[in-house]
C-alpha cells in the first residue's frame, strides 16, 4: 500500500537503542484493523520542518474532533485489497462470504466520512483526508440486499430467484411426500430397513433391506457401511428427482447472474474503493496515535527552529504506559533545557538517578514529534526537527566480532565524529567509559569539543571529574546533575542545572547490601584530594541551591505582586466602567428633571400673564421668589439623580499637618477652601488650633492647622478648580471660594451654596471672591444683594479676609 514515507534521519542502532520499534508497538495496539497497525509500525522520523508540522497539525485536529464528536467506530475494517484485484477481472464475481466483508468495508466508508464531514472549513488537513473518501450508499445497500444468512445469496436478491426456490421448494415437498408414502405402504414394509426418506448425490432416495431389494424397481444410489441396506431411487421418484435438479440448477444459475451483477456495480466503482482503502488505513492510523496520546495525556510541542529543546514535567512514554497498565511505578517528570547558548549538556550524578532515563526521554520524545506524534509533556514545550539524531546508549560488546565494550563505544563515536554537523542531536551514555578513566576523559573532552565546532547539540552522562570540570570551564557547555537524597538514600530523578553531580556510589553501594566494614575500608581507599575537592564542590552545590530556592522565593513574591497590580488594573477598569454606565444615567435623570423645571416655569408665566390680564398682578417679588424656589428644588433634584447613579467613593481623610514641619513660605493644601495657599508667617508653638494667615490669590484668611497638609516639594500653589459643599455640620468659617473663576462660572456655585447653606439651617454664607480687578467681587455682591433669601449683605472682618470676602446674611 503506498503511502508517503519520509527518509529516515536516525540509523537502526539509535531507533533500537532509544526504543522507538517498542513505542510504536504500543501505538500500534490502539489500531482498529491490521491496516493501520501496519502503517503506525512503518512510522519513520522525518527531517522535514513543513512536513513534521503538518503532521503534528492533523493529529491536534483529530484529537479536537474526537473530543466534540467521539471516535468513528472502524469496526469491519479488513484488508479487501485482494478481493478487489479480482473485481478487476472481466467476468469474476465473489462469493457471498466475500461479498460481506466488502459490505462490512462500506460501512466503514461511510461512518468515516460522517465523522469526518464535519472537519470542512475547521480542520483543513482532515478535510483533505475527507476529501478522499467516495461512500457508495448505492452499492453498499445492494450488496447488502444479495447477501443473505450462512453466507448465502438472500431469495430478495431477485423475483426470478424468489420464484426459483418456492417451485424448489414445492417439488421437494411433493417428491418427500410420495416417497414418505411409498414407505408406508402395509404390503411393502418388510423390504424397508427403516421408515425414512433420504438422500444422496442430491436425489431422493429410500433404504432397503439389500435380501429384498429385488421387490422394488429403481436406481441403486449406495449402500450402508454395513452392507445391509441399499438405497434405491424408486422409478415413479425419479421424475420428481430430475424436476429437483433442474430447479437447483436453474437457481445457480440466478444466484451467478446476481454475483456478477453486484461485481459489476464494484467494478465500476472500483478506483473510489481502492482509494477509500487507502484513506481508511490511514484514518486508522491516525486514530491509534490520538488514543496513544490521548491516554498518556500528551501535548502538540512547539518546533523550535533554532534547534532548541524545552522540555516541560516530560516522561518517558513507555515508562508512563507501563504505569497505566499498573506494571510500574509512577514516573517522575523533568524538565530539560538544551540548545541555544548551551550547546552541550554533561549530565553527572548518581547511579539509577535518571541519567540515561533523561537521554532516553530526549531523544524519544524528539523521535516522537519527528513522526509527528505528540509527546508526553506539558504544553509549552519545545522539540527541534534535526537532519540527523545519533545515540550511543549501552553495552555494544561484540564478542563474534572481538569487540570490546570500549572497542565498540569508540567505534561509535567514531561514526558519530564523522557524521555530525549543524542540525545533528548527539547522546552518548557514560561518554569515554570502559577504559582508563584518565585517557576516557581526555577523550570525551576531545569528542565533546569536535562536535560542538561542528555545531552538533550534544546531551551526554558521565562520571568522570575532568569532564565535570571542562563543562563548568567551556563556553557552550553546561553541567546538569540528577539530584540523589542522601538521607533516604533514593535519586529524587530531578536535573539540577549549572554543577555537577555526585557519583555517591558508596552511598548507594551502602543500599544494595554490603557490609558496612566493607563499605568502611572503601572509603578509607579514597584518593585524598579528590575527596577534598568532592566535599568543596557539595558546599559549592549546597551554597546554589540555597541561592536557587532564594531566587524561587523572589520570583515568587515578584509573580504575586504581578497578579496583584493586574488585579488592581481588573478593578480599576471595573470602576471606569460602572461610572461610565452611571454617568450615562446621571444624564438621563437630569434631562428629566430639566423638563420639569421648564414645565413649571410655562406654568407660572402663564398663571403671571393671565393674573395681569385680570388685573390681579402679583405681590412683588412673589414671581422671583417663586422662581428662586423651583431652581432650588431643580438643583435638589439633580443633586438627587447624580448621587444616585453615581458610585461613591471612599475616602480617608487627609493627615493634618504638624505645625513644627511648618514655616513662613511652604506652599499648603486646603482642605476646607479646596485652594492651594502659601504660609505667611511660622505657626506659633502650642497653637495647632489657632487660625494661621495663608495666602491665596491674593487674600488673608485663617485656617486651622488641622485643616491643611503640605504640599510636595517642588510644587507651586495654583488655585484648583473646585467646588466646595456647605454640610449642615459645617461651623462659621469660610463656605465657599470662587477665587480665579469668571463671573459665569462663580454665580452657579454661589446660588448653590446659598441652597445648601439655608437647607443646612445655617444663619449666613461666607464667599471668598478676592479683590483682584473688583469686577468678580461686585457680581457676587449684587448677586447676594437681589437673592430672596438674603437678608444683608456686608464684607468680612479684617482678619477674616476683610473685603475679598462677603458675607450675606440669610432669612430664617
Amino acid at each position: 500500500m503506498a503511502t508517503e514515507q519520509p527518509v529516515s534521519c536516525a540509523d537502526a542502532q539509535t531507533l533500537t537503542v532509544l526504543e522507538l520499534p517498542q513505542l510504536l508497538e504500543r501505538v500500534a495496539s490502539r489500531a482498529s484493523s491490521p491496516l493501520g497497525a501496519a502503517l503506525v509500525r512503518r512510522l519513520k522520523p522525518c527531517p522535514e520542518v513543513p512536513t513534521v508540522l503538518r503532521r503534528l497539525g492533523r493529529l491536534s485536529q483529530l484529537r479536537a474532533l474526537i473530543a466534540e464528536a467521539g471516535a468513528p467506530s472502524l469496526e469491519g475494517l479488513l484488508d479487501v485489497g485482494p478481493l478487489l484485484s479480482r473485481l478487476a477481472v472481466d467476468g469474476a464475481f465473489l462469493l457471498p462470504e466475500e461479498l460481506e466483508v466488502v459490505c462490512d468495508f462500506l460501512g466503514v466508508v461511510g461512518r468515516a466520512a460522517s465523522f469526518l464531514e464535519p472537519s470542512e472549513g475547521r480542520f483543513d488537513e482532515l478535510y483533505r483526508l475527507y476529501y478522499r473518501l467516495t461512500p457508495l450508499p448505492e452499492v453498499a445497500r445492494r450488496v447488502r440486499q444479495v447477501v443473505g444468512p450462512g453466507h448465502s445469496v438472500a431469495s430478495g436478491a431477485s423475483p426470478q430467484l424468489a420464484r426459483l426456490r418456492r417451485d424448489l421448494q414445492h417439488a421437494r415437498e411433493r417428491l418427500r411426500s410420495q416417497l414418505s408414502a411409498l414407505v408406508g405402504q402395509g404390503d411393502l414394509s418388510s423390504v424397508f430397513s427403516d421408515q425414512i426418506v433420504t438422500q444422496r448425490s442430491d436425489r431422493y432416495v429410500v433404504p432397503v433391506k439389500t435380501d429384498a431389494k429385488g421387490r422394488l424397481a429403481g436406481i441403486v444410489h449406495d449402500y450402508s457401511g454395513s452392507g445391509a441396506t441399499v438405497f434405491v431411487e424408486p422409478l415413479e421418484a425419479v421424475e420428481g428427482n430430475n424436476q429437483l435438479a433442474l430447479l437447483r440448477r436453474q437457481e445457480r444459475e440466478e444466484e451467478e447472474r446476481i454475483l456478477k451483477e453486484v461485481a459489476r456495480d464494484l467494478g465500476r466503482n472500483l478506483q473510489a474503493l481502492r482509494e477509500d482503502l487507502l484513506a481508511l488505513a490511514q484514518l486508522d492510523c491516525l486514530l491509534a496515535q490520538a488514543s496513544f496520546c490521548q491516554r498518556l495525556d500528551c501535548a502538540e510541542p512547539i518546533l523550535d527552529h533554532e534547534g532548541r529543546i524545552e522540555l516541560i514535567k516530560a516522561r518517558h512514554p513507555l515508562l508512563a504506559w507501563r504505569a497505566l497498565d499498573g506494571r510500574g511505578g509512577k514516573v517522575a517528570p523533568i524538565n530539560v533545557s538544551l540548545g541555544g547558548e548551551d550547546q552541550v549538556l554533561v549530565v553527572s550524578g548518581a547511579n539509577a538517578g535518571g541519567k540515561t532515563a533523561t537521554l532516553k526521554t530526549v531523544g524519544l520524545l524528539t523521535l516522537m514529534a519527528m513522526c509527528g506524534l505528540h509527546v508526553p509533556a506539558n504544553q509549552g514545550s519545545r522539540l527541534a526537527v534535526y537532519q540527523q539524531v545519533m545515540a550511543e546508549l549501552g553495552d555494544e560488546q561484540d564478542l563474534n566480532q572481538d569487540k570490546s565494550t570500549f572497542t565498540a563505544h569508540a567505534g561509535r563515536l567514531a561514526q558519530m565524529v564523522a557524521r555530525a554537523g549543524r542540525g545533528t542531536l548527539v547522546l552518548i551514555d557514560e561518554l569515554g567509559g570502559g577504559t582508563d578513566p584518565g585517557e576516557g576523559a581526555a577523550l570525551g573532552i576531545a569528542v565533546l569539543d569536535w562536535l560542538k565546532d561542528q555545531g552538533a547539540t550534544v546531551l551526554c552522562t558521565t562520571h568522570f571529574q575532568r569532564l565535570k570540570a571542562y563543562a563548568a570551564l567551556t563556553e557552550g557547555v553546561q553541567n546538569v546533575s540528577v539530584a540523589f537524597d542522601t538521607a533516604s538514600g533514593r535519586p529524587t530523578y530531578q536535573l539540577h542545572y549549572g554543577l555537577p553531580g555526585f557519583s555517591d556510589a558508596l552511598t548507594v553501594s551502602r543500599g544494595l547490601g554490603f557490609p558496612p566494614e566493607l563499605i568502611a575500608r572503601a572509603e578509607a581507599h579514597l584518593d585524598h584530594s579528590e575527596g577534598q575537592a568532592v566535599a568543596l564542590m557539595r558546599q559549592v552545590h549546597q551554597a546554589r541551591q540555597e541561592a536557587e530556592a532564594a531566587r524561587a522565593e523572589a520570583q515568587a513574591d515578584r509573580l504575586a505582586a504581578a497578579s496583584e497590580r493586574q488585579e488592581a488594573r481588573r478593578l480599576v477598569k471595573q470602576a471606569r466602567e460602572e461610572r461610565s454606565g452611571a454617568v450615562g444615567e446621571g444624564k438621563r435623570r437630569v434631562r428629566e428633571v430639566a423638563k420639569r423645571l421648564e414645565q413649571r416655569l410655562e406654568e407660572l408665566y402663564n398663571r403671571t400673564q393671565a393674573a395681569e390680564a385680570a388685573g390681579e398682578p402679583p405681590k412683588p417679588g412673589q414671581v422671583k421668589q417663586e422662581l428662586y424656589q423651583a431652581r432650588r428644588e431643580a438643583f435638589a433634584q439633580v443633586d438627587q439623580a447624580v448621587g444616585a447613579s453615581t458610585p461613591a467613593l471612599e475616602q480617608a481623610p487627609p493627615a493634618a499637618a504638624d505645625p513644627r514641619r511648618l514655616k513662613a513660605g511652604d506652599a499648603v493644601e486646603l482642605f476646607s477652601l479646596g485652594q492651594r495657599g502659601v504660609l505667611l508667617e511660622d505657626p506659633r508653638p502650642g497653637a495647632e488650633s489657632v487660625a494661621v494667615s495663608v495666602g491665596v490669590a491674593g487674600v488673608r484668611v485663617l485656617v486651622p492647622l488641622r485643616e491643611m497638609a503640605p504640599l510636595p516639594a517642588g510644587q507651586r500653589p495654583e488655585p484648583i478648580r473646585r467646588e466646595v459643599f456647605v454640610q449642615a455640620s459645617a461651623g462659621d468659617g469660610l463656605d465657599l471660594n470662587v477665587v480665579g473663576l469668571t463671573v459665569e462660572d462663580a454665580l452657579p456655585l454661589v446660588d448653590k451654596a446659598l441652597d445648601q447653606a439655608i437647607l443646612a439651617g445655617k444663619p449666613q454664607l461666607a464667599v471668598v471672591h478676592g479683590v483682584g480687578t473688583g469686577r468678580l467681587k461686585a457680581a457676587v455682591r449684587e448677586y447676594l444683594d437681589h437673592h430672596p433669601y438674603v437678608v444683608a449683605t456686608r464684607r468680612a472682618e479684617g482678619r477674616r479676609g476683610g473685603n475679598g470676602v462677603t458675607v450675606a446674611e440669610l432669612r430664617e
